[in-house]
């Protein structure tokens, strides 16, 4: 096994095309993220790209885009050791780890033993990953869909932040994201009149049709909740995405039992689970 790293993210792409087709869901993050950095500026620190060969191709994938973690693809427990080692050798402050969870765990492992600097790992949350099966009609909710415009910036910027709060992510970028996101039309609001009450976002598609797209954000404020909104565009979101020939997925907080019978009712079905874990000084 053998780790190449890359320095732009059009030739890891064209690297990775064949593994990531055999794995399009669990590699569909950095897939997406590679992607628009071919297409416009980084909103980030820096971004690496890494494969772990052999003989036969492509075997594992690793991608950080700082501050964020580092995102592990599926793969053996020979690549996970070949992995954690070129990573513990060259990559100084990591802030985590996030990926299929039987990877996570056994990468930090081999991460710490091979770490120049006392370090612990404190696993943070974990993500159920949900596959759309056959769309399925939620219940009636007064509304109506539209995709956020310019004039939307601001309303779209702080709702992306809130959702970030919400889920304990970081918000570095938001505010790139939101103007990249409405200029592409990839944000949608659920309007009840003039007023907008929830927001749906999707990820760069991969390709014009056939490719997996990862519905999210989605993001309803506290005072709008639990009326139905969320999943109505969720499922309006999806209903566009399918029209266009394309597989779809999603991201819940498995500790969120809302959100999950939520994507559940409307036909996404549960695939898998990934954990995200934070590095930090003993």
């Amino acid at each position: 096994m053998r780790v190449h790293h890359w320095g732009d993210a059009a030739t890891f792409l064209e690297r990775t095309a064949e593994f990531r087709s055999a794995e399009p869901y669990l590699t569909n993050v950095m897939g997406s993220v590679a992607t628009s950095l071919t297409q416009g500026p980084s909103a980030y620190l820096h971004e690496s790209f890494w494969t772990i060969e052999d003989d036969r191709g492509v075997r594992g994938m690793m991608m950080h885009t700082a501050p964020h973690k580092l995102t592990l693809s599926p793969m053996s427990r020979e690549a996970i050791a070949t992995a954690a080692g070129e990573i513990a050798r060259t990559v100084e402050d990591l802030p985590g780890v996030s990926g299929p969870r039987g990877v996570v765990t056994t990468f930090v492992d081999d991460l710490l033993a091979h770490s120049p600097v006392a370090r612990v790992a404190e696993m943070e949350r974990g993500l159920f990953l949900y596959a759309l099966g056959t769309l399925r009609e939620p219940a009636a909710a007064p509304g109506v869909p539209r995709v956020a415009t310019d004039d939307d910036f601001a309303l779209v910027h702080q709702w992306l932040l809130e959702f970030a709060r919400d889920t304990d992510g970081l918000a570095h970028g938001v505010d790139a994201a939101a103007r990249t996101m409405i200029e592409q039309k990839r944000v949608f609001l659920w309007s009840v009149g003039a007023r907008p009450v929830c927001l749906v976002g999707h990820s760069i598609p991969m390709g014009n049709a056939g490719s997996v797209v990862r519905v999210g954000p989605v993001y309803t404020p506290e005072p709008e909740r639990r009326r139905g909104y969320a999943g109505q565009l969720t499922a309006d979101v999806s209903r566009r995405l399918l029209e266009r020939g394309h597989s779809l997925m999603l991201f819940t907080d498995a500790d969120n039992p809302t959100s999950n019978g939520v994507y559940a009712r409307l036909g996404y079905e549960r695939i898998d689970e990934l954990v995200e874990c934070a590095l930090r000084s003993a």
